[in-house]
């Protein structure tokens, strides 16, 4: 049924200036009286919201254990911090495995446990182990999803089935990794009986580091992962699911549920500046400069923490800036492209190009 545009204003509280908005309603609306219109429009914008009403990232709970582990469920740390992947780690389930600091010191260690979700219901749960080559579960028995499959599953094929799953999986389809991380931690005063603003703050704190340490300690194990088995879709994540702190000296345990970007008001649409450029670009076939798409990766590498990579992605994208603008600049005195690619490749280094070449036309080349 074709839509066609209302123009209307919308307050979220009765303080709020008015914002102006258009709402894509059916068509047949329009025959209707002005008293009929303005009932049929005001339930759709009811609906709208000019900005988020809450983002959660997290939430939790803190709490003992009536019956606490004993000493050696936790390997003789105080400090234990559990979180969940959304790739498989093809490793023993149950297995330790010592993290050394970079000067060798052994300060902790990590164990991982391979969990099938719902859609792999049935599945084997044996642990074996080759020396030359991966083992696999078997029987594999997949089951396809129905065609066409209801829009309402989601944008994937909703696949289920036993001893199955997704290859370069990033969302934990059929099975993801938890991770235990035990180490040692300060953190005094975090008794769970206190309801002190104090204590509060001091569990709040010691949480935050014990979270923090264990960031710093499973960045470099995936690392690790990635580099010896060669499967490249594991990568540092922006934010990790922890959902376990516990302080085993104390007995106290902080279990909550994280929420990666956090889950807050659905966003309708971008707004119409966008959409009007993004149709202009699809419609000229232009396409995004390659050293703005950069500096985005660069961007989603320093949210994952893979400061190194951000930062050379980054001064790539810097090089093109500076080579466009040179480019432009000798284009501007009239060069030919070969008389300008043969200058250029005269003066690889960017210092050069910064020191050399830039200086041979006007100011400005790169505006």
């Amino acid at each position: 049924m074709a839509l066609i545009e209302f123009p209307a204003t919308v307050r979220q509280t009765a303080t709020d200036d008015p914002v102006r908005l258009t709402i894509f309603a059916e068509e047949t609306i329009r025959e209707l009286p002005p008293d009929q219109v303005t009932e049929r429009l005001n339930p759709m914008l009811n609906q709208v919201r000019v900005r988020p009403e809450f983002t959660i990232y997290d939430f939790g709970t803190y709490g003992s254990y009536v019956a606490p582990p004993s000493h050696d469920r936790v390997h003789g740390y105080n400090t234990l911090v559990e979180m969940n992947l959304p790739y498989t780690l093809h490793v023993p389930t149950g297995m330790l495995f010592p993290i050394a600091d970079g000067q060798g010191v052994i300060n902790g260690l990590i164990q991982t446990r391979k969990i099938w979700t719902d859609l792999a219901q049935g599945s084997n749960s044996v642990e074996a182990i080759a020396d030359e080559q991966p083992l696999y579960y078997g029987p594999a028995m997949p089951v396809t999803p129905a065609v066409p499959q209801d829009p309402a599953l989601g944008p994937w094929p909703r696949f289920t089935g036993s001893n199955v799953e997704l290859g370069q999986d990033t969302r934990g389809i059929f099975r993801y990794t938890q991770v235990r991380l035990f180490f040692n931690t300060e953190h005094g005063g975090v008794n769970s009986a206190d309801q002190s603003e104090a204590a509060k703050a001091a569990r709040d704190g010691a949480v935050k580091l014990a979270t923090s340490l264990a960031v710093d300690i499973v960045n470099p194990v995936l690392d690790v992962y990635r580099h010896i088995t060669g499967a490249d879709h594991i990568e540092r994540l922006p934010r990790y699911q922890v959902t376990r702190v516990y302080f085993a000296d104390v007995n106290v345990v902080y279990e909550s549920v994280g929420l990666e970007g956090g889950v807050g008001s659905a966003v309708i649409n971008r707004p119409r500046r966008e959409i009007d450029r993004f149709a202009a670009m699809l419609a000229a076939g232009e396409r995004p400069a390659p050293y703005s798409l950069l500096l985005q990766s660069s961007r989603a590498a320093l949210l994952r923490g893979q400061l190194l990579l951000g930062v050379v992605v980054a001064f790539q994208a810097q090089e093109m800036v500076i080579e466009a603008g040179i480019r432009r600049g000798l284009q501007n005195q009239g060069r030919t492209e070969a008389e300008i690619t043969t200058q250029l490749k005269a003066c690889l280094s960017t210092k050069e190009r910064l020191t050399v070449l830039s200086l041979t036309f006007p100011p400005n080349p790169f505006n």
